[in-house]
C-alpha cells in the first residue's frame, strides 16, 4: 500500500468515518461505546496495525459497568450489526488487509442489535524474507537480501548481533565454522510485525590449486581437460596477454562440474591457465594452474623424406611424435631436446598425418594434426648387388639400397638384358646353364615411388666352375673357373676349392693361392660322382660368393671271372664280384634251363656253385648285372661264367 493510501486510511481511522461500501449498518451515535486492541504476546496496545498469525486481545474501554457476557465481537471486512454470538475477546488475524472489528454491547442474548461500535485496522503480513547465501573461503559468508515485503532488514550470522542490511546489497560477513544466517524483516509503522528466515551453511574446503591436464589443438579450436574442480569456487580459462592486467586475459568461464572444455576460435599460439577464484572475494582468494602452452607443428617433404619441426613458448619437457597412415599409427623416436625430425621411412605419393605432444609432468600439450604428402626429389643412389650360386645351381641375387624407402621397383639385368622387374630385394635366377664359354654378369637399378631412377649398380659376376677328369679312370680331376667380379672391382679376391659329399657336406677345403685352376690328385676314391664348388671372398662383398656345383662322374667298373673251380682246394672256389663304385646293383646267374640259381646285391655275397643243397654242376652259366650310378644312370652288363671241376 502506497504512502498516500496509508495516510488516507489513518485519517479515516482517527476520524471514525465509514469507508464507502464497508458499513452494513449504522453505529449507535453518542453511546460512549469503546474498546481497545492489545498484542497477545507483549500486551502492547495496537492502535492501527495488526499482524497475520499474531494473537490480539480486545478490552472494553467505555468505563461502564457492563456485563462481559453481553459484550460481543465480530471481525469482518465491513461493519456488521447482527449475528453476534461470540463474547471471546482474543483472536488471531489470518490474512493481510483491512479488518473491521465490531463491538455489540447490551444487546439481548441471541445476537440481536444493541449498541454498535466498530474500529478499522490494517493487518500486516509476515512472510519469511527471501535472501541469497554464498559460502566463501573459510571464515566468510556472503548474504544478499532479495525480499521486497518489509521496510527494514537485519542480518544475524551465528550468535553474533543482528546488523541492519539494505535490500539487494551484497555484504560479506565474517564467520567461524559451520553456522546459520538469519534475516529478519520489519515494518516502519510497527515493530511487532516481523518475519525471520534462517538458513544453515557449511564453509567450503580450502581451495586447491586447479589442474590443467591437457591442451589439444584441432584447427582453430583448443580442447582442454581439467582435474576435478571444487564446486564451491569459480573458475575461468585465461590466456597470456601482456596488455591485460596481471598479464592474463579471461577467455571463458568454466563451470565447476566440467572435466573438459572446447574453445572455438582460440588465440593460437597461446599459453593458457585455469584460474580458481572465491565467489565472494575473487581478487583476494585466487589460485592458478600451471601454464600450458600450445605447440605449433609444421611439415614439409623433399627428396622422398618428410621434415617435421615444432615450436612452443614452453621450456623443458619431452616430446613424442606420432605418424598415422593407412596402416595405423606409430610413435617415432624423438631425441631429447630435439625440435625437428626427419622421417625417412616414407613412400612417395603417400599422405602421412603427424602430431607432436609436449609432456611436462602430468600435463600434455598436443599440436594440431599436420598432413604431409611425400614428394619426389633427387634420384636415389645406385644400389649394390651381390650374386652367388646355391647348391641347385641357381643364381641368387641380393640388392642393398643406400636408404631403405618403402615401395619402389627394382629392375634386374642379366648380361645387359632385362631379367625381372620386382619390388623384391632378393631374386633367384634358375634359367642358367653355367658354362665357361658363356659369361654371366648381373646388374640392378632402382625406381623409387616418386618416379626417380637410380644409376645401374656395379656389375657382379659369380664364379663359373668346370670340372673334367684328367685321365680315363678319373683318378685325377682338373678344375677351371672364371674370376669373381664383386661390387668393388678393385678389391682383392681369394678362392677356396670345396669338395662336397653327395649330401653337400664339405669334405675338403683347399685354398688356391693364385690362378683360376686346380688339379685334384686325390679325389674321393669311394665316390663315383665327385662334386666341387668354389668359395670366393672379397671383391667388396660382405659375405662369400659361391660358384655353381660342378661334378665329374666316373664309370662303374665290374670284373667277373670267366670260370671258377668250386672243388674245395682253396683256390678260385667261389664266384665273387670285383670292381669300383658298386653301390646300387643286382647280379643274377641263370642256368641253361633259364632258372635263376644265384643273386647278389652286395660285393660280400659270393657263389660256391651250389644250387640249393646240390653239389655244383659243371658247365656254362649266364650272368646279368644291373646298376644305377650316383648320377642316376642305369648300367647293364651281360656275360657267362663256367664251373670247372
Amino acid at each position: 500500500m502506497g504512502i498516500v493510501n496509508r495516510l488516507l486510511l489513518l485519517f479515516l481511522l482517527v476520524a471514525g468515518l465509514r469507508l464507502p461500501g464497508w458499513a452494513q449498518c449504522t453505529p449507535t451515535p453518542n453511546s460512549g461505546a469503546c474498546f481497545r486492541a492489545y498484542d497477545g504476546v507483549t500486551g502492547q496496545e495496537l492502535p492501527f496495525y495488526l499482524c497475520v498469525g499474531r494473537p490480539v486481545r480486545l478490552r472494553d474501554c467505555s468505563g461502564k459497568a457492563l456485563d462481559p457476557a453481553q459484550i460481543y465481537y465480530r471481525q469482518a471486512s465491513t461493519i456488521v450489526c447482527s449475528g453476534f454470538v461470540d463474547t471471546v475477546t482474543t483472536f488471531t488475524p489470518t490474512a493481510p488487509g483491512v479488518l473491521v472489528v465490531t463491538q455489540n454491547t447490551q444487546g439481548p442474548q441471541g445476537g440481536s442489535q444493541g449498541i454498535i461500535f466498530s474500529r478499522n485496522f490494517e493487518v500486516k503480513s509476515t512472510p519469511l524474507p527471501t535472501f541469497t547465501l554464498t559460502t566463501c573461503t573459510p571464515g566468510f559468508v556472503q548474504v544478499t537480501v532479495t525480499d521486497t515485503n518489509y521496510d527494514q532488514y537485519f542480518v544475524q550470522v551465528g550468535s553474533s548481533a543482528p546488523v541492519p542490511a539494505l535490500r539487494n546489497t551484497t555484504v560479506t560477513y565474517p564467520t567461524s565454522g559451520p553456522a546459520t544466517v538469519s534475516v529478519t524483516g520489519r515494518y516502519n509503522q510497527t515493530g511487532i510485525c516481523t518475519g525471520t528466515a534462517t538458513r544453515s551453511f557449511t564453509p567450503p574446503p580450502a581451495p586447491q590449486r586447479p589442474t590443467l591436464r591437457s591442451l589439444v589443438v584441432q584447427g582453430s579450436t583448443a580442447q582442454f581437460e581439467f582435474g576435478g574442480l571444487q564446486p564451491e569456487y569459480q573458475y575461468s580459462l585465461q590466456v597470456a596477454d601482456a596488455g591485460a592486467a596481471g598479464g592474463y586475459r579471461t577467455v571463458a568461464p568454466i563451470a565447476s562440474n566440467l572435466t573438459s572444455f572446447s574453445l572455438s576460435n582460440a588465440p593460437l599460439p597461446g599459453c593458457y591457465r585455469l584460474l580458481l577464484q572465491d565467489a565472494c572475494q575473487p581478487s583476494v582468494a585466487s589460485s592458478s594452474s600451471f601454464v600450458v602452452c600450445s605447440v605449433a607443428l609444421a611439415g614439409t617433404s623433399q627428396n622422398g623424406r618428410n621434415l617435421l619441426s615444432w615450436t612452443t613458448s614452453s621450456s623443458g619437457g619431452s616430446y613424442t611424435l606420432s605418424r598415422t597412415d593407412a596402416s595405423g599409427t606409430v610413435q617415432l623416436p624423438v631425441p631429447a631436446g630435439a625440435t625437428q625430425y626427419l622421417d625417412t621411412a616414407v613412400t612417395c605419393g603417400t599422405v602421412y598425418r603427424y602430431r607432436v605432444s609436449l609432456i611436462m609432468g602430468a600435463t600434455t600439450s598436443t599440436s594440431d594434426e599436420v598432413a604431409v604428402t611425400t614428394s619426389s626429389g633427387a634420384a636415389p643412389a645406385a644400389p649394390r648387388l651381390a650374386a652367388t650360386f646355391n647348391l641347385r645351381n641357381q643364381v641368387e641375387l641380393t640388392t642393398t639400397l643406400a636408404r631403405s624407402p618403402n615401395g619402389g621397383q627394382l629392375t634386374y639385368l642379366r648380361n645387359g638384358q632385362e631379367l625381372r622387374v620386382t619390388p623384391a630385394r632378393t631374386l633367384r635366377d634358375s634359367l642358367v646353364s653355367p658354362s665357361l664359354a658363356d659369361p654371366l654378369c648381373y646388374a640392378v637399378r632402382f625406381l623409387d615411388a616418386c618416379g626417380n631412377r637410380s644409376p645401374d649398380s656395379a656389375p657382379v659376376c659369380p664364379v663359373l666352375l668346370e670340372a673334367r677328369a684328367a685321365n680315363d679312370e678319373g683318378t685325377t680331376i682338373r678344375l677351371t673357373w672364371t674370376a669373381l667380379r664383386g661390387p668393388d672391382a678393385t678389391a682383392t679376391v681369394s678362392y677356396r676349392v670345396l669338395t662336397l659329399s653327395p649330401a653337400n657336406a664339405v669334405l675338403r677345403s683347399v685354398p688356391v693361392a693364385s690362378g683360376l685352376t686346380y688339379l685334384d690328385l686325390q679325389p674321393p676314391q669311394d665316390q663315383q660322382v665327385v662334386r666341387y664348388r668354389i668359395e670366393a671372398t672379397g671383391g667388396g662383398l660382405i659375405s662369400a660368393s659361391y660358384s655353381n656345383v660342378a661334378s665329374v662322374a666316373r664309370q662303374v667298373k665290374l670284373f667277373v671271372p670267366t670260370a671258377f673251380t668250386p672243388n674245395g682246394d682253396g683256390l678260385n672256389d667261389v664266384l665273387e664280384l670285383k670292381g669300383r663304385f658298386l653301390d646300387n646293383f643286382r647280379f643274377t646267374v641263370i642256368d641253361r634251363n633259364g632258372q635263376q640259381v644265384f643273386q647278389a646285391t652286395t660285393r660280400t655275397q659270393t657263389w660256391d656253385g651250389r644250387i640249393g643243397n646240390e653239389k655244383p654242376v659243371t658247365g656254362a652259366y649266364v650272368w646279368r648285372f644291373e646298376a644305377t650310378d650316383q648320377e642316376g644312370k642305369r648300367v647293364v652288363q651281360h656275360g657267362s661264367v663256367t664251373i670247372i671241376r
